[in-house]
């Protein structure tokens, strides 16, 4: 299943990977899709949730890199980020 998101200001429609496969059926916290709504916004592509709990989202940035990224849980920036490839550096 695949979600479309108005972008904010640029009237496009942006299609979002679904969240994490175990995450389907149960709710996605509110901040993380505020999370992925703004690094759409930020270049960001195919923005998905891979580990709630650790609050890990995958996503490519401008780049074309694929990168891990960690959400800071209290004011939900970015923690860390990691290269998925090494090559990508």
């Amino acid at each position: 299943m695949r979600i479309a998101i108005l972008a904010t200001g640029l009237g496009l429609a942006v299609l979002v990977q679904p969240w994490a496969a175990a995450a389907q059926d149960a709710a996605v916290p509110g901040y993380l899709e505020g999370v992925a709504s703004q690094l759409q916004e930020n270049g960001y592509r195919h923005v998905r949730l891979v580990d709630t709990d650790a609050r890990r989202i995958v996503a490519f940035d401008r780049n074309g890199s694929e990168v891990a990224l960690t959400i800071h849980p209290r004011n939900g920036s970015i923690s860390s980020l990691d290269y998925v490839r090494s090559h990508d550096r």
